[in-house]
């Protein structure tokens, strides 16, 4: 069993490493990002509509829920999705992968600074290790390259306003595949909302770029989700946690072996150090007076559709 939700959640943080060379074989078709975020919220509305009806969930939702999700799309999932495709035009799509990992980070600030929450010296530590990695990144930047930074960094932090408002607000208690659907279908609303103002999107697309965008979808919103689901099953959150920093490993190695980005010592270093801090705020000191709870199904269920 352990076994089983090893191969699951390697192989779902690994689809979800995939997803940015896909992205970034879709814009060599001439699609823009804003395009490309928009069909593959599309493809993903869809595809998740179908699985809903086939597991029999029902669509009905309170208007609170429905504002609460709107919410936490335009301004957290949404809204994280466009800034860190956007960071792909402009900077290294392993390099924009591991800053957006920080947003376990800035979680843990925002649970300090507006609830108060206590961080302890194992979280402080890597907080710090966390900012020493964004310097080593950000040393390594070209002059060009500093927006896709910053869009990066501003991934995570609006990543980790998602999942804290996801806490909050209760909306973890929602199925996971119709908590998604909702989530893409308001980004759907929100990119046409874009388009025209800040970006255009092209409505007709080649047929590769359709083809990598549902490929796009499929690995991302659907394949990577459920098996994720099914690696918490058998392995728990904590340890599931640990299999999804495959990811950021899995996009610097495509990066580099089929996108010719460039590997330098101080990306490395930066990548080591955001793996050590997420180490660090993901998996608690043991504790000799208490054992550790099982995780519950609430937990899972957020831990799943907390991933891009």
């Amino acid at each position: 069993m352990k076994q089983k939700g090893i191969l699951y959640t390697s192989a779902s943080a690994i689809l979800f490493g995939i997803a940015p060379l896909l992205t970034v074989i879709v814009y060599r078709e001439d699609v823009s990002s804003m395009t490309t975020v928009f069909y593959r919220a599309l493809f993903a509305v869809i595809m998740l509509a179908v699985l809903c009806k086939y597991k029999h969930i029902s669509f009905a939702l309170s208007k609170r829920q429905l504002l609460d999700i709107a919410i936490a799309a335009l301004l957290g999932s949404g809204l994280t999705t466009i800034l860190l495709f956007m960071s792909y035009e402009y900077i290294d799509t392993g390099t924009a992968t591991s800053l957006h990992f920080l947003y376990p980070i800035f979680v843990a600030l925002m649970c300090r600074m507006f609830f108060h929450e206590h961080l302890g010296m194992q979280k402080c530590l890597s907080l710090l290790l966390a900012f020493v990695s964004m310097l080593f990144f950000l040393s390594d930047a070209k002059q060009g390259g500093m927006l896709g930074y910053i869009t990066a960094i501003a991934s995570s932090i609006t990543y980790a306003f998602y999942m804290v408002y996801l806490d909050k607000r209760g909306l973890t208690k929602i199925p996971s595949f119709l908590l998604s659907l909702y989530l893409n279908l308001f980004l759907v609303f929100e990119t046409l909302l874009c388009h025209g103002t800040i970006a255009q999107i092209t409505f007709i697309l080649t047929p590769k770029a359709y083809l990598y965008s549902i490929l796009l979808s499929l690995c991302g919103s659907l394949l990577a989700v459920v098996w994720l689901q099914k690696g918490i099953h058998y392995l728990g959150s904590t340890t599931a946690s640990l299999f999804c920093l495959f990811e950021p490993i899995t996009s610097l190695i495509i990066g580099v072996l089929f996108l010719e980005e460039s590997f330098t010592i101080a990306k490395l270093l930066a990548s080591c150090l955001i793996i050590l801090a997420l180490i660090g705020i993901s998996i608690p000191l043991p504790s000799r007076s208490k054992k550790q709870a099982k995780p519950s199904e609430e937990e899972a269920m957020e831990l799943s559709v907390n991933s891009i």
